[in-house]
């Protein structure tokens, strides 16, 4: 039985889209407002961030963006004063090729702080991974099996010394 893949899966922040909501919020007399707020919340739900042992994914209706942990080369943190002011902010993750950022994550240094110990965690595992490899097998397979057979046939004297001797070499 394999054990699935831990993942978390979040989705932007709510006040991440302050502003939208405030302006929706204000036009709901002219009942525009309605339809600002349900884009808005519809935005945020097509969006989801997943978070794996191994990867940090994107995911929208359009697209999916994945970046594995052991290529993720550098992590940071921006805001603006008003994000900061909310408590959210946005993780920017860095690869060789590609870049992924997630918006409106709620405590963005605490986050980080647990993505760069997956980060880390994933890279050594990857490390150690490398500096252990697989010996090679001496023998061919089934070679000490022919081998056994043969010396069976000359301890019951079956084959001569000469032909187990000249049998022997070939399995050197």
């Amino acid at each position: 039985m394999t054990n699935p893949e831990k993942s978390i899966i979040l989705n932007p922040s709510r006040k991440n889209y302050f502003w939208g909501y405030l302006i929706g919020v204000l036009l709901i007399p002219l009942l525009i407002g309605i339809v600002v707020i349900w884009f808005i919340n519809r935005k945020i739900s097509s969006i989801q961030y997943r978070i794996t042992d191994t990867s940090v994914s994107k995911v929208t209706k359009e697209d999916k963006t994945q970046l594995e942990l052991v290529n993720i080369l550098k992590t940071s943190v921006s805001q603006t004063g008003l994000q900061k002011l909310l408590g959210i902010g946005n993780v920017k993750l860095k690869a060789n090729v590609s870049a992924l950022i997630l918006e409106g994550i709620e405590n963005p240094e605490s986050f980080l702080e647990k993505i760069d110990t997956a980060i880390a965690y994933q890279k050594e595992k990857l490390k150690a991974s490398e500096k252990i490899k697989p010996r090679k097998p001496t023998h061919d397979p089934g070679t000490l099996e022919k081998l056994d057979y043969l010396t069976g046939l000359w301890q019951q004297g079956l084959i001569s010394d000469e032909d187990y001797d000249q049998e022997r070499k070939k399995f050197s």
